[in-house]
């Protein structure tokens, strides 16, 4: 969930892996990697064609942030992660980032979707796979025996991303204002701040709360890519969702400097 805790939920892992333990999982990791290509490549073409500029545009910005995240997942896994195998917990959320590595496909010519409804409705389908899996791969860790910060960390940062990117769809239909970019950056502008307060960089308590608004969040901004939320309904489900996050933002934000002296 993207809940407002910027550090991954404290989960007590083991000692690093031994050598040929940490191989078997890099090749297991090696072939989910490629799996998950094939599935991307069939999501970018299939939405966008074969032709045209605003295509390759998007599938290098797909593929590049694809090879972004397994690039910071490889260096996750040899440095952190403390299981001799991935599980369901790590295969559905490795799926979850490919779905939205897909959308960002999407995005240099998002301003279709106003026009093309198949588009924008395949775009809504993709999204909502995505944040319904949210559920699944911390009920799977849990259920394993896998719990690890990796995993909470990586869970945490395929739901940022899927918010940023589905808020830089929105904003690029024009449905809503400049404002609806909040939507996807907030967390971003938190861990921003970091830099000038430290006293925001640390973890705060798990809330049901925070949960419940990351679905809010997610779930509104694919409600405003949907053809059937225009005009005044679009504007009143992005103003409540962001008056939710910004709520949530500011519960932790509470938190953190009243506990800052501790």
């Amino acid at each position: 969930m993207v809940v407002t805790v910027v550090q991954a939920p404290a989960v007590k892992d083991h000692r690093k892996l031994p050598d040929p333990l940490l191989a078997g999982l890099l090749v297991r990791f090696a072939l989910l990697v490629a799996v998950n290509l094939g599935l991307l490549s069939l999501l970018v073409f299939g939405l966008m064609g074969i032709s045209g500029a605003a295509v390759w545009q998007g599938a290098l910005l797909s593929f590049g942030l694809y090879l972004l995240i397994n690039a910071l997942l490889l260096r996750g896994l040899t440095r952190d992660y403390p299981h001799a195998r991935l599980g369901l917990c790590n295969i559905v959320t490795h799926f979850r980032a490919t779905l939205t590595a897909g959308l960002a496909a999407i995005v240099p010519g998002a301003a279709a979707l106003t026009n093309d409804f198949v588009l924008a409705w395949s775009v809504v389908c993709i999204a909502t796979i995505a944040l319904a899996c949210d559920g699944i791969d911390g009920w799977a860790a849990r259920r394993s025996g896998l719990s690890s910060r990796f995993g909470a960390r990586f869970d945490m940062e395929v739901d940022s991303m899927l918010a940023l990117l589905l808020a830089l769809i929105v904003w690029q239909t024009g449905q809503v204002g400049d404002w609806v970019l909040l939507l996807g950056l907030m967390r971003y502008l938190f861990v921003a701040a970091m830099w000038a307060f430290p006293w925001i960089n640390r973890p705060t308590p798990p809330r049901f709360s925070g949960k419940i608004i990351c679905v809010i969040q997610i779930a509104a901004l694919i409600a405003l890519i949907s053809p059937v939320v225009t005009g005044g309904l679009a504007v009143l489900i992005a103003a409540t969702a962001l008056a939710a996050v910004v709520w949530s933002f500011g519960v932790d934000l509470r938190y953190l400097w009243q506990t800052r002296a501790a």
